[in-house]
């Protein structure tokens, strides 16, 4: 209980917060976490200390938990429930707290007994000590924004230490990721949707969350995946594998509009059928996980069954379609910065019938008009543009900030060219959009970009009305790239270490990259648990990039045999790039985030710190060195990272990568970044650092090839250099910066 100065201070908060909650209501503003951020100034402890409704359902998750929350409110508010919800608010704590100072009475006692609300994962960590759901419900796992959540991993880790062993969890047991949460949590009801005509045999896309298994780290087997690595897998060495699902689709009838869930745990195991208004895989995850939830409520099958049937069900905000004089103009939404829910975005774009017309208007429309901030576009090297390359889209239109980034990444996913051009914004995407050989017209789009997705469309109807259907073509047409030979890289061999692990923030996109540059080379891509090429054989590079916590440690004890070979590779000029927590491995140890210190390979004279919640986060502008007689190259790039570095005393051959005038290298307040020894480069810069820096590309693989290279599409990559180095130079107020 309270003592009296803090009940004092909470009765004053909860005052202070009702007054901004009407306030904004006056003003006819949603605000939704300004009162619980004014509230939490004057009481640190509010949500502590305020009122609970007697029942509590979170949803949480990284794709589809608005739109399955929504869902759920609206069946629960049709089966009786009178809810506190937050979803005219925001989904962190101060959203959470303001939802409850708007029930509250002044006592701070909760008008309405029953809660469903959207939680953040990692705002989980500040709420669930204060509010302890009886049902969570948990959509999946995904990587998302790596600049705000890191990897699945992290977020995994945070979710699950904040779960309280008396709450119930609703999990998908597709997921092996989210599936694990939490085990001192033992009421757990378990989702899952049976094989299906157009699964694939494995996991899709060009990286995946789970390439290993999240036990022992060997490879997984899959029987069927629905939708990226959600479907039936087991581990080939451990044998960890799906839970058995209480609550399972059976069937699903796409012209009916309707799927079977059968309950497994029920005595005879009855099936029953819903309604599903708008079909995609997405939306059945999203619907089973609400029906399961509102069933545990207590809410009976025919009454969830009459509810979807009167018109309470998933919609098809996210992909909405008009039409003007049988042209189809559909705008797809998808999360940004989120490589998975912006593959499915495109994938669905492919898949319809026809002819196409495609405008991206996929920057980030905040960090695009800050002058402090700069999107981080790794996740571009995450995400399937490869989809675009389909015959049937027959132009490709490129809107906002970061095109060139975009451009190139387009160029790398073997789009053509001579169907792509940038424009700046929703007006001339508009005259750039050629109709005459279009079936449709489909507007992929951040969902903070929604409002130029609508003009866009807008104004293609206008045009189609007025039948003015030849583009004006105003971005003109690129002339065609300088080809690199077929055979430039012939007789060379690099390996790329754990590709499986490596691919995260989009480090992926070197080895992307250095296959475009080395056509003629060989490419060894050695997994987890297997002799890597070098131990036996001569190489001519290696390449590792970023990976979670977990697989950092599976990897360095797989690899510490191995460490004198490389520190012997290394001094014999081997030309060797390790990026971000892949560095780490070569220093002397590395923390845990269980707080324990694992050893490195020893390679370099460093040693780790992590400081596990705390990010450090910079933009870097530095010059490197190649003492090789070459001329200084200016490194460009991002640093996103849970840890800081100390160089040992006894660095000997070993030098810094490169010296930086923006930002820090391997510490705060240290200008020094990263390590060269001998071929060996390891640095924290992250992600496609070799695309997003041609100078530094060419040097690297001319030193691979010991001969003149020439760049692939190196046009587009020098337009985007020159925006991002224009943009990361230019003068800034003392005491600012530029951040991803």
């Amino acid at each position: 209980m309270p003592n009296a100065l803090e009940n004092l201070r909470f009765r004053l908060a909860l005052g202070a917060g009702k007054a901004a909650a009407a306030g904004l209501a006056a003003l006819k503003r949603a605000g939704g976490q300004l009162p619980g951020v004014i509230a939490e100034r004057i009481d640190p402890a509010f949500l502590a200390h305020i009122g609970k409704p007697d029942r509590i359902v979170f949803v949480t998750g990284t794709n589809g938990k608005t739109t399955t929350a929504n869902l759920l409110d609206d069946l629960l508010a049709d089966n009786g429930f009178d809810l506190v919800t937050n979803r005219a608010g925001s989904n962190t704590i101060n959203g959470i707290e303001s939802s409850l100072i708007k029930n509250a009475r002044l006592s701070g006692k909760q008008r309405k007994q029953v809660a469903c609300m959207e939680l953040d994962e990692l705002s989980s960590r500040r709420v669930l000590p204060h509010v302890v759901p009886d049902l969570l419900l948990v959509c999946n796992l995904y990587r998302d924004s790596f600049m705000r959540n890191a990897n699945p991993d992290y977020i995994f880790d945070v979710l699950s230490s904040s779960i309280s062993p008396a709450t119930e969890l609703i999990l998908n047991a597709d997921d092996l990721i989210s599936c694990r949460l939490a085990p001192q949590a033992r009421k757990r009801t378990y989702f899952s949707i049976g094989r299906l005509p157009d699964d694939t045999g494995g996991p899709q896309g060009i990286v995946c969350d789970l390439t290993a298994c999240p036990e022992c780290g060997s490879a997984l087997a899959y029987d069927y995946c629905h939708l990226r690595h959600l479907g039936k897998a087991r581990c080939v060495r451990c044998g960890f594998a799906n839970p058995e699902p209480d609550f399972e689709v059976t069937r699903v009838d796409c012209e009916a509009g309707t799927f079977t869930v059968r309950e497994n745990r029920e005595p005879g195991a009855p099936e029953h059928d819903y309604r599903i208004a708008a079909y995609s895989i997405t939306n059945l995850y999203n619907l089973l996980a609400a029906v399961v939830t509102a069933r545990r409520l207590g809410i009976g099958a025919d009454a969830i069954a009459a509810s979807l049937e009167k018109g309470i069900n998933i919609t098809a905000l996210r992909y909405s379609v008009e039409a003007a004089k049988g042209v189809w103009l559909v705008n797809v939404a998808a999360k940004g910065e989120n490589s998975t829910a912006t593959s499915t975005a495109i994938q669905t774009i492919c898949r319809e019938p026809g002819r196409k017309a495609v405008a991206l208007i996929m920057s980030d429309y905040y960090l695009a008009t800050s002058p402090y901030s700069s999107e981080y576009t790794g996740w571009y090297y995450q995400t399937d543009f490869e989809y675009l390359a389909d015959p049937s889209v027959g132009q490709i239109v490129v809107v906002g900030a970061r095109g060139e980034d975009l451009l190139l990444r387009l160029m790398l996913a073997g789009v053509d060219a001579m169907r792509v051009s940038l424009v700046a914004d929703a007006d001339a995407a508009a005259r750039e959009l050629d109709l005459e050989d279009a079936e449709g017209v489909f507007i992929a789009y951040d969902i903070f970009n929604g409002d130029q997705a609508d003009r866009l469309r807008s104004l293609m109807r206008e045009r189609i009305e007025e039948n003015d259907l030849k583009a004006a073509k105003s971005a003109g047409t690129p002339a065609p790239t300088p080809a690199v030979p077929a055979d430039q890289g012939a007789g060379c061999v690099v390996e790329v270490l754990y590709p499986e692990f490596g691919n995260q923030a989009g480090d992926n996109g070197n080895a992307l990259y250095l296959r475009a540059c080395l056509p003629g080379a060989t490419f060894i891509e050695t997994a987890y648990g297997d002799e890597p090429a070098f131990a036996a054989r001569d190489v001519s590079a290696i390449v590792m990039g970023s990976m979670t916590e977990a697989h950092q440690q599976l990897a360095a004890a797989a690899l510490l045999p191995y460490a004198d070979r490389l520190a012997q590779l290394a001094d014999a000029g081997i030309p060797m790039l390790f990026t971000h927590s892949a560095a780490e491995l070569l220093g002397s140890s590395f923390g845990t985030p269980d707080g324990r210190r694992k050893p490195g390979l020893g390679v370099l004279d460093f040693s780790v710190r992590l400081d596990m919640p705390k990010r450090y986060l910079c933009s870097t502008v530095g010059s490197f060195d190649p003492a090789d007689g070459g001329d200084p190259v200016q490194i460009l790039g991002f640093k996103i990272q849970f840890t800081q570095m100390q160089a040992g005393g006894t660095a000997g051959s070993c030098k810094p990568f490169c010296t930086l005038n923006r930002g820090w290298g391997l510490a705060e307040q240290n200008p020094f970044e990263g390590f060269l020894r001998g071929g060996l480069i390891a640095t924290w810069i992250l992600g496609p650092l070799l695309p997003t820096n041609p100078d530094f590309a060419r040097w690297f693989c001319e030193k691979i090839t010991g001969s003149a290279v020439v760049l692939p599409f190196e046009r587009e990559a020098r337009a985007a250099y020159r925006v991002r180095a224009a943009e990361l130079t230019r003068p800034l107020p003392k005491g600012k910066a530029i951040n991803p």
